[in-house]
Order: structure tokens, then sequence, then C-alpha cells
């Protein structure tokens, strides 16, 4: 009699292939623009991360002080800091 516990390589490695397989599908999914699902999605996150930064620099530029100081606003993100005059 066949042991049903027993473990298989060969089902293990598949099962682990398409597991690997599904995930990717799903991750690449997401990141499609082409869909309308993947760009609003991709829409949603620029907005956020605009937003984020646009109230950074709002409450940076609230704590300018009295001296007038009127230095550009360091980025949230840092982008700006390899940036060239």
């Amino acid at each position: 009699m066949v042991d049903q516990d027993a473990p298989d390589p060969k089902f293990d490695a598949m099962t682990s292939r398409l597991l690997r397989r599904e995930a990717l599908r799903r991750a690449a999914e997401e990141l499609n623009t082409t869909s309308p699902l993947g760009l609003e999605d991709a829409l949603a996150r620029v907005s956020a991360e605009v937003t984020a930064e646009a109230l950074y620099r709002r409450e940076a530029g609230a704590r300018v002080t009295a001296s007038g100081a009127t230095d550009a606003l360091p980025s949230k993100s840092g982008r700006d800091r390899y940036a060239t005059a």
C-alpha cells in the first residue's frame, strides 16, 4: 500500500513553481498600466506621493524663520538633492 502522507518531490516542485508563477503574474498585473485597474492604481500611487510631498513642503514653508530665509525647501524624497542649478 502507498503511504498517502509521504512527500512527493515532483509534486512539491511543481506546486512551488506554480505558486511563484501566480505570484509573479499578480504582481505584474498590479504594475500593468495598460489595464484600467492598473492605470488607476498607478495614478493613485502618484497622486498620494504628490500630495504627501505638497503637505511636507507646506509644513516646511510654515516653519521658515522670521529672518526671511527663502532658500528652496528640500524635497521629502530627496530627489532634488542631485539637481544642478
